[in-house]
């Protein structure tokens, strides 16, 4: 896999169809999950004038932990798909459902280091985020657990950490320049709140697939050249 960027779009581009239907039985449901959660943890959270809230903390973690746990029928349909494998759409979802609870204890342990790390300055929860976010992926494709894929994330990082960092940093900034403009397009037309968190839904669903998909082919290509180091 030479060029996963050039792939990820073709693949995507190709299998829209089945992509959208992830989408929709798992992305949506959990954007919406998350919509109501941290809602609620808002309106029932005191401001105490600080820079953070109790709240914001909240919401990072939740954000962080449904991004890692959202990625297991994306990874496992786009590796199925590479691999040939028949009812390769089916057998994502199956992954999901069945396979799904060890990777999201992972990704609640992690989210936790991860928004310490962005209270810390930021550049410490991207360095935490970008040397365990491969590890999910390993585990999926490779149908083991999650903690034995750490290892393999960590000579990963070691050896890609820039590509990673950079990967995650542009994916975030696009999505988030991307959404500003749609708000405020929305809200020149109305500030109904369900309407922007529409546009922030929707803008989710349109940038996250695309960007687990790259991550996942980047991935598989970076593992092929350890294999050749070893």
């Amino acid at each position: 896999m030479d060029k996963p960027l050039k792939y990820t779009f073709s693949f995507i581009a190709e299998r829209f169809e089945k992509i959208l239907i992830i989408i929709l039985c798992v992305q949506l449901p959990l954007l919406i999950l998350h919509s109501f959660i941290t809602n609620y943890i808002y309106a029932i959270t005191p401001n105490v004038g600080t820079i953070y809230s109790v709240a914001d903390i909240y919401y990072a973690l939740f954000t962080i932990l449904f991004f890692l746990y959202a990625q297991i029928p994306f990874v496992k349909y786009t590796f199925n798909e590479f691999e040939g494998r028949e009812d390769s759409l089916k057998n994502a979802l199956y992954t999901f459902l069945v396979q799904g609870f060890p990777i999201f204890v992972f990704s609640c342990l992690i989210s936790l280091f991860i928004v310490i790390g962005f209270g810390l300055f930021v550049i410490p929860g991207v360095i935490i985020l970008s040397l365990f976010i491969t590890a999910p992926i390993i585990s999926i494709i490779d149908n083991k657990s999650v903690w034995k894929s750490i290892k393999e994330a960590r000579l990963l990082f070691k050896k890609h950490f820039i590509k990673i960092i950079l990967l995650i940093t542009l994916w975030g900034v696009i999505e988030m320049g991307v959404g500003i403009v749609f708000n405020s397009l929305i809200l020149n037309i109305t500030s109904s709140y369900a309407a922007v968190a529409g546009v922030q839904i929707v803008t989710n669903m349109l940038f996250y697939p695309l960007f687990i998909v790259l991550l996942t082919t980047n991935t598989m290509k970076w593992r092929e050249g350890l294999r050749k180091l070893t």
